[in-house]
């Protein structure tokens, strides 16, 4: 069954559906400005390439770097084993020093970004706005994200909390904890904790759940 796709602003903990989303920030992000003079603030929306039920919304200053960029991007979705990543415009790689306002200089401007080149996860990006404003000393800020998935278990109607990282892409991988022990990869310890991420289930990532706010404890080595 389809669920809806909402999000949360991470300024005023408002949820909205993600097409609502953009109209929302539009007043809340000025209303949440710092103080000092404003400067060209550029707003991107950045999406998994293979499911765009996982999105972000982030504002940036039109001199932050590519590379504060990816700094956000690996924090909040991606890091797990310090793998390299790149950005491209089309079939184009641009440095990470380049400046936002210098790449992505108008609106409906799409990019593509890849962290790691063995399991990669792709997220593509879009210019979806701009405006004065100021984020003081910050070069960037996240505006909003989707809120988690529910998934529910494969063998029964529980939320699933484990995914098996050697199934995820050939079988069953989703399970609830009393199924998790039943699986055929149960001896092999290597699950990982189900996570509000297009990097769930590969590599080593586990990251903090935000549906039960618990940090997850980092698997051991990498594995890739």
């Amino acid at each position: 069954m389809a669920q809806a796709n909402t999000g949360t602003c991470e300024l005023c903990g408002k949820q909205a559906p993600k097409p609502r989303m953009a109209r929302h920030i539009a007043h809340c992000a000025p209303a949440h400005d710092a103080s000092g003079p404003p400067t060209l603030l550029v707003l991107l929306r950045v999406e998994a390439a293979e499911d765009p039920r996982y999105w972000l919304d982030i504002e940036t200053k039109s001199a932050t770097t590519l590379q504060q960029l990816d700094a956000l991007l690996r924090r909040v979705w991606v890091e797990c084993c310090g793998h390299m990543s790149a950005f491209r415009i089309g079939q184009r790689e641009v440095a990470m020093r380049s400046q936002m306002g210098a790449v992505l200089e108008r609106r409906g401007q799409k990019f593509t970004y890849d962290y790691d080149f063995g399991s990669t996860t792709t997220l593509r990006g879009q210019v979806v706005g701009g405006r004065q404003g100021s984020l003081g000393r910050r070069a960037l800020r996240l505006l909003a994200r989707n809120d988690p998935l529910q998934w529910t278990c494969h063998a029964c109607t529980q939320p699933a909390t484990i995914v098996c990282p050697f199934c995820v892409d050939s079988g069953p991988s989703l399970f609830c904890v009393r199924h998790a022990q039943e699986h055929q990869c149960a001896e092999e310890g290597a699950y990982l904790p189900v996570v509000n991420s297009p990097r769930m289930g590969v590599c080593a990532y586990a990251r903090v759940n935000r549906c039960t706010r618990e940090t997850q404890p980092q698997p051991p080595g990498c594995g890739a």
